[in-house]
């Protein structure tokens, strides 16, 4: 009998396999698709592999700043393509190669729970004290007018493609659209993207996205706010996309719409209710200990609808193997930082502002006052904070150069629980970027 059956190897699945070998635990991992989820294959990997291209590209048309004249360069997307899937391959291989070291047994195939401690793969039963489910997301699909067209495809669809689109319109303007609409806007396509709520990035603080509106629009991306989204249509060989704003019909050309409206979770086949496995079309419900309704049977990641983040997935498995071999593991999964890998970055923790009740303060520090950024010609953006009435940073939202990066340093700090005033304290080295979040602090009273 084996310690433990995880079903599906994306980032929660593999990497909870690997801490769950080092831990001495014999372990089974179970994938039907590809080892590395969507995540590795076709989400996180594959894109910032792709924005990182395109953040030299940008980074090289604004030269001429620093005095170097780049008029003349041309882009090669085939290259481009090669060296994405050459990013790709290596981190599988070195997945396979931890794997393979620690002794955990990997099987391809599609699992099915019989019962709790049995998974049947390829005609075979597998039994196991524990089986934790990680099978992620699927991206939702919006019903309209020619949807089943060939030029309506999602984010895998979009990073597959063999020839590089002039024009794309990009359904749904959450993380997932607008990193696809900066990167491919940088590239050299015409984006057109389309949000049916008031604002892009929804979720995000008020103050960021609104930012975030203006800096997109800056460097020509087509937004609208607002717009249903209707249909799409061929005509003389030609494609069209139809939305509405406020009444009014748009109709522009298109090689591709990208569909970027949501994830839903995938149950990956297993019958959830022949199991008594409880959950909602948002998520399998589970416990503080990753546990789901049946004794032994855990569900991390994506599939449990909590927050869909790799990152979040890898501790959710942490803390799940933590409660199977009866250890203590305290996360503060409240705190979890997030970024959005546009131009500038966006990177957040802890609540926004239109979450907040009761008496709090808010704080803003522009990074165009930052010598390192001015340097650096990165000088949109800011630091937003937000502290409580016991002087406790509760938020941290940031738009700007390196955000990605200097997030942690809050988070760190915020897990401490410390006042404001203690954080004051804090030398930063001069001159960095990340001075914009001791000023910050200092603006608080």
């Amino acid at each position: 009998m084996k310690d433990l059956i995880i079903i599906g190897a994306g980032p929660g699945g593999f990497d909870t396999a690997i801490h769950a070998a080092e831990m001495g635990l014999d372990v089974t991992l179970i994938e039907k698709h590809k080892v590395g989820g969507t995540c590795l294959n076709y989400g996180c990997i594959p894109t910032k592999a792709l924005y990182h291209i395109s953040k030299k590209i940008k980074d090289m048309k604004e030269l001429h700043v620093f005095g170097i004249n780049t008029s003349d360069y041309s882009i090669d997307y085939n290259v481009i393509k090669e060296r994405k899937e050459s990013i790709v391959s290596h981190q599988i291989t070195n997945i396979l190669t931890s794997l393979e070291k620690l002794g955990v047994e990997l099987i391809e195939g599609s699992a099915e729970i019989k019962s709790p401690g049995k998974v049947e793969v390829n005609g075979g039963i597998i039994e196991a004290k524990n089986i934790i489910i990680a099978t992620g997301s699927i991206p939702k699909r919006l019903q309209f007018e020619g949807n089943d067209l060939p030029v309506v495809t999602d984010s895998k669809g979009i990073l597959s493609l063999d020839v590089f689109p002039k024009k794309i319109t990009i359904v749904g303007a959450g993380v997932i659209g607008c990193e696809m609409a900066l990167i491919f806007n940088q590239l050299g396509a015409e984006i057109t993207l389309v949000e049916y709520q008031d604002e892009i990035l929804p979720p995000l603080d008020k103050d960021i996205k609104k930012r975030a509106r203006n800096l997109y629009k800056r460097q020509g991306i087509n937004i609208f706010t607002k717009s249903a989204f209707k249909k799409v249509y061929e005509k003389d060989g030609i494609y069209y996309s139809v939305f509405e704003q406020k009444g009014k019909t748009i109709e522009t050309e298109t090689d591709y719409v990208l569909l970027s409206t949501g994830r839903a979770p995938n149950f990956g086949g297993i019958d959830l209710d022949s199991l008594n496995i409880k959950h909602t079309n948002l998520g399998i419900e589970v416990n503080e200990n990753l546990e789901t309704s049946v004794k032994g049977i855990y569900a991390i990641g994506d599939v449990n609808g909590q927050l869909m983040l790799a990152h979040k997935a890898t501790y959710d498995g942490y803390k799940a193997l933590a409660h199977i071999t009866n250890n203590q593991m305290d996360i503060n999964f409240n705190l979890v930082p997030s970024v959005v890998f546009t131009f500038p970055e966006i990177a957040m923790v802890g609540k926004t502002e239109q979450e907040m009740t009761g008496d709090y303060q808010t704080n803003k520090y522009l990074f165009k006052t930052n010598a390192k950024a001015e340097c650096l010609n990165e000088t949109d953006g800011f630091v937003k904070m937000i502290v409580d009435e016991n002087g406790i940073l509760v938020g941290c939202h940031i738009i700007g150069a390196h955000a990605s990066d200097m997030i942690h340093e809050v988070t760190t700090i915020m897990n401490t629980n410390i006042t404001i005033n203690e954080y004051k304290n804090i030398i930063h080295a001069h001159p960095t970027i990340s001075e914009v979040i001791g000023e910050c602090i200092k603006g608080f009273h």
